[in-house]
Parts: structure tokens; sequence; C-alpha cells
């Protein structure tokens, strides 16, 4: 059986596999671009919404952390810690 082998009306071997790699090249391009640059599903379960007085930085920020990611400013009391 040659790649010039009739496979399908005339669609050969070598064109069959030829739409095969192309469609597993840009299967596996999807799944890197969404690897790299998808949105990542968050755990919302530990972190509490948190407003910097002192550089206006709004967020969610683990309820055992102690400071403002932008300014490290002590975040002070926090619910739920």
């Amino acid at each position: 059986m040659t790649l010039d082998s009739i496979i399908f009306n005339e669609v050969t071997l070598g064109q069959m596999l030829s739409w095969l790699a192309a469609a597993v090249v840009l299967i596996l391009l999807y799944k890197i671009y969404k690897f790299l640059f998808g949105k990542k599903k968050v755990n919302l379960q530990h972190t509490v919404y948190f407003a910097c007085s002192h550089c206006g930085w709004e967020g969610h920020i683990s309820k055992f952390g102690t400071r403002c990611p932008k300014c490290d400013a002590p975040a002070g009391d926090l619910p739920g810690g």
C-alpha cells in the first residue's frame, strides 16, 4: 500500500495522513495556548477581600497574609483570620 492508494472517492492515503497530521498539530497548538494563556480557576476558600488604606489596592489576599501585596503595608485585622 503506497501513499498514492485511493482510500475514498479520489482521496489518497497521503492526503488523509497529511490532513490527520495537520489536525493533530492544531490540537496541540490549541492545548499549548490554553495552558499558557488560559485563565486559571482560583480557589477562594482561604482568601478574603482586602482594600489597602495606604495605596488603594483592592483584591483578594490569603486570610493568613498580613501585608498588602502592592505597598507591603500591614493589612491589620482581617476577617476570618
